[in-house]
């Protein structure tokens, strides 16, 4: 961390959360004459640089050691799905989650994996159609709970609608952020039925105590899910401490 960075850290660290304007407050008692377009430049660095994190639309932390930003490296199977989707579709918006991406913050590890894909608008019937010749048997779109119990097997592949909006990933857009899989744990109706109800606190919880979260991108797509309110008393009754609400 540089030296000017330190001093502003250091002066910021006093509150939990800051907005651009304490930033910029904050610059120009340790310089003079600065101006709101150089505050932002040096807020945006330290966002780089990792020294302060967004933790909701222009809302600021001092970075914690103890948290850090999502990230999973997908399994080789989900990877030729997103290749096979990409190459195919090269315009389409579409997000990928898999079950095992779940199996650090549960007790009773998943051993059976699915691979959720959601596809924007009303295009899953192409996808689909792409996916079911190279995994015969595997492919399910758009299923009720009955047919997904019914019919899912080992590394099944779940065809859904994306949601408008849906957050993209940081380094790669088919990526599933944590903001929209924990939004989806509580508001998908395939994604919840093949979650053990039991796990969700603990994946919340170590969610939150581990990662980085964006509650203003979450809240935002918890919105657009008709889940908002859901996903907020469930936090609640995790005793979940949120930074922004």
């Amino acid at each position: 961390m540089k030296m000017e960075e330190y001093r502003i850290v250091e002066a910021l660290k006093q509150t939990e959360v800051f907005t651009r304007s304490d930033v910029y407050e904050t610059l120009k008692k340790l310089r003079e004459n600065i101006s709101e377009a150089i505050a932002n430049h040096t807020l945006q660095q330290m966002l780089n640089d990792g020294c302060i994190v967004r933790v909701g639309r222009n809302k600021y932390s001092v970075a914690n050691t103890d948290y850090k930003k999502y990230n999973y490296s997908y399994s080789k199977m989900a990877e030729k799905v997103a290749k096979e989707i990409s190459k195919n579709h090269p315009y389409l918006d579409f997000r990928l989650f898999e079950l095992v991406q779940l199996n650090e913050f549960v007790n009773h590890l998943i051993a059976h994996n699915v691979i959720f894909v959601f596809v924007e608008n009303d295009l899953g019937d192409f996808v689909f159609s792409t996916l079911r010749n190279l995994f015969p048997g595997k492919v399910l779109i758009n299923p009720d709970a009955d047919t997904y119990h019914n019919y899912v097997v080992d590394n099944s592949i779940v065809i859904e609608r994306l949601i408008s909006e849906s957050p993209k990933g940081i380094e790669t857009e088919w990526h599933s952020r944590i903001e929209k899989i924990l939004v989806d744990l509580l508001a998908d109706r395939c994604v919840a039925e093949a979650v053990n109800e039991g796990e969700l606190v603990n994946i919340y919880e170590g969610a939150f105590d581990k990662y980085v979260i964006d509650e203003n991108t979450m809240f935002r797509y918890a919105r657009r899910r008709g889940a908002e309110k859901k996903v907020k008393a469930f936090i609640k009754n995790a005793n979940i401490k949120l930074r922004t609400v």
